[in-house]
This record gives C-alpha cells, sequence and structure tokens, in this order.
C-alpha cells in the first residue's frame, strides 16, 4: 500500500468519524435542525424515531462511539460494523422514502463501503467462525476436553 493511499484511507476514516460524532452528539443535545423531510413519509419516519423517545439517543450514542474510534484508528472494524445499519438507513432514507438520487446519503454510503473494504482482512473471520475455521477451538464438541 503506497503511503498516499494510506494516508488518504486515514484523512477519510477521520473526517468520516468526525461527521459521525457531530451527527451522534446532533442527536443527544439538539443543536442543530437537521433540514426537514420533504416527502410525507420522510415526515412518518423521523416523527416514529421521535416518538419512541429511546431511539434518538440510542443512536446518538452508537455514532459517536463508532465516531471516536474511527478518528481514533481504535477497533475500526467494530466501528464500521456499528455503523453498517445506520448507513444503510442513511442510503435508504435519501434515496427510497425522499427520492433523492444525489444527495448526502451517497458519499455517505461510498466512503463507508470504501473503508469496510480497507478492513476486509478483519471481517474474515466473522464470516469463517461457522466452517471451522483455524481461529480458535472448534466449539461443536470434537475438539472440546471435559473434565
Amino acid at each position: 500500500m503506497s503511503r498516499v493511499h494510506r494516508y488518504s484511507v486515514a484523512v477519510l476514516r477521520t473526517v468520516f468519524g468526525a461527521f459521525f460524532v457531530f451527527s451522534g452528539l446532533n442527536h443527544i443535545f439538539a443543536f442543530w435542525a437537521p433540514p426537514a423531510p420533504h416527502t410525507a413519509a420522510g415526515r412518518t419516519f423521523l416523527a416514529g424515531l421521535e416518538a419512541s423517545g429511546f431511539v434518538e439517543p440510542l443512536i446518538g450514542v452508537i455514532f459517536v462511539y463508532a465516531g471516536v474510534a474511527l478518528m481514533a484508528a481504535r477497533l475500526v472494524p467494530l466501528a464500521l460494523l456499528l455503523l453498517a445499519a445506520p448507513v444503510v438507513v442513511i442510503f435508504g432514507y435519501g434515496f427510497v422514502t425522499e427520492g433523492q438520487t444525489l444527495g448526502p446519503h451517497v458519499p455517505v454510503l461510498a466512503i463507508y463501503l470504501l473503508l469496510a473494504w480497507e478492513e476486509r482482512r478483519a471481517w474474515r473471520a466473522m464470516f469463517a467462525a461457522g466452517r471451522g475455521s483455524s481461529l480458535g477451538p472448534d466449539l461443536r464438541g470434537k475438539d472440546m476436553v471435559l473434565p
């Protein structure tokens, strides 16, 4: 991996993390009002999230944790895993619910996919665990020693 590539990924990861820290703090403290939804479906979706009373602060805490982890370059695969579902919801909300083909949801998804690709070696353990990988003892019984 070249130096330019390595630094580019680090800058993208840091900016992406800062975006989620800002967004997470905004979910918790509501200091900045995001743009109002353009469609009735968008208003209904956001009203449902707010009416629950716990989803907004929960999303905020997850965003802040994942953002700080990305900015600090610590536990990056875990941070990306925590952000996987929200990134899909952000993209789906912008593309499907609001009907925007271009918007902030596109770079969010693109940067997420790029960072996830850069961490692809870390995902191997998660997807290989059920196939008797060499990552540890086989917990199906044959390698277990009982007293």
